[in-house]
């Protein structure tokens, strides 16, 4: 324990530093060798290593009195006392987002499965060479980023949300400010992700080894990936009030969009009709962005249904209320729950996603930035049904 004592107070002198910013990996391994060849490639890369010799001691340093904060874990699976496994198995229930690769002189596939399905995000055999420590670290620092970026989009969508309520109150007006903060840090966040995204793309692409199936489906992960970029470029005139008060009539975006559906391959087998106004439905907005949600609702619906997708529109109390009923299956609970969230999708094909999963996501905070709201439910007769509301303009 003494010793574990020492590797605490070093790792927080460490801390504090010129190095504190300096991403730290800690190396647990059983035998002294492995541990100082592990540390000496990780600290060649540029991270800091903390060598441990067990489990408990790696749980210990964690989540002890004197905690130090660790960004990576490369642990031994074969440990007395405490396996890797046992490890991994303990780390992901406290802090499931904290990267674990695992390395072992004694692979097996029961093994190398188990780490995977524990939580594990690479696992490597020794005697291991210098590039996959440098690739299995570059991985884990990937991941670390990924994390990052997922929890500033969800603090971005929270404060959405709040947005989203402060313009459903009838004795409230907009906090433009907020909104204009909002859409900035959306449009970072977003950006950053949608790179990554795009990088990644590119690598799977270039394998030799992948089979055509999934190359379709890259494909589609492409397309969204370029739709979502070009709505973060014109989301730079949005913290402008301007940029939504344009006159759109909303019954020729939806007839378009329907027009638009119709002529997709996708839609041969389903009929779209329309029933409700035939007259101009004024409302203030981006007639734009209006038409990409109403289209990304009629996809969705189109998608789902199995032979009928019923559109209607109707003005009554200041509102405009378009609904769109498909036949299909309806919604889980799962995705009533979720389905404004990042990275939940309602298209999954062949056990892949067609796309990113942020449809949905995008279209709800669009219509909640012109004063609108969306709702998901599930028809007593079956199918779905899907309600936009927006104000209407006033005179």
């Amino acid at each position: 324990m003494s010793s574990l004592i020492k590797t605490i107070n070093e790792a927080s002198a460490a801390q504090s530093g010129s190095s504190a910013n300096m991403p730290t990996i800690l190396i647990v391994d059983d035998e002294a060798h492995a541990r100082l060849i592990l540390s000496k490639h990780v600290e060649r890369l540029g991270y800091k290593a903390i060598p441990v010799a067990n489990g408990r001691e790696a749980l210990a340093l964690l989540y002890g009195e004197s905690a130090v904060p660790v960004d990576m874990i490369i642990s031994d699976v074969w440990m007395p006392g405490m396996s890797g496994i046992d490890l991994l198995k303990a780390v992901h229930a406290r802090t499931p987002e904290l990267p674990v690769a695992m390395i072992s002189a004694r692979a097996t596939l029961s093994s190398s499965l188990e780490a995977i399905n524990s939580g594990a995000f690479a696992y490597i055999t020794k005697p291991f060479r210098s590039e996959e420590i440098a690739q299995v670290v570059a991985r884990g620092m990937r991941r670390i980023e990924e994390v990052r970026l997922h929890k500033a989009l969800m603090q971005d969508f929270a404060r959405l949300a709040q947005v989203e309520r402060q313009m459903q109150s009838a004795n409230s007006a907009p906090d433009r400010k907020l909104l204009g903060s909002l859409i900035v840090g959306l449009r970072h966040e977003l950006g950053n992700i949608v790179s990554a995204i795009v990088l990644n793309l590119e690598v799977l692409r270039q394998s030799r080894d992948l089979p055509e199936s999934l190359r379709e489906n890259l494909e589609d992960l492409q397309a969204s990936a370029n739709d979502l970029s070009a709505l973060i470029a014109r989301f730079r005139d949005y913290p402008q009030a301007e940029a939504l008060n344009a006159d759109v009539d909303l019954c020729e975006v939806v007839i378009s969009a329907i027009d638009v559906v119709r002529t997709r391959s996708n839609a041969a087998r389903v009929t779209v009709s329309y029933e409700g106004e035939e007259r101009s439905v004024w409302v203030r907005g981006a007639e734009t962005e209006l038409k990409r949600a109403v289209l990304n609702l009629l996809d969705n619906a189109v998608e789902a249904a199995q032979r009928r997708v019923q559109v209607s529109l109707s003005e009554a109390h200041g509102r405009a209320v378009l609904s769109i009923l498909d036949d299909g299956p309806g919604f889980t609970a799962e995705l009533l729950e979720n389905a404004f969230l990042p990275a939940v999708t309602t298209k999954l094909r062949e056990g892949f996603m067609s796309g990113l999963g942020l449809g949905l996501f995008i279209t709800r905070m669009v219509v909640s930035l012109h004063g609108g709201t969306v709702r998901l439910e599930n028809r007593s007769e079956g199918g779905a049904q899907v309600t936009l509301e927006l104000p209407t303009k006033t005179q």
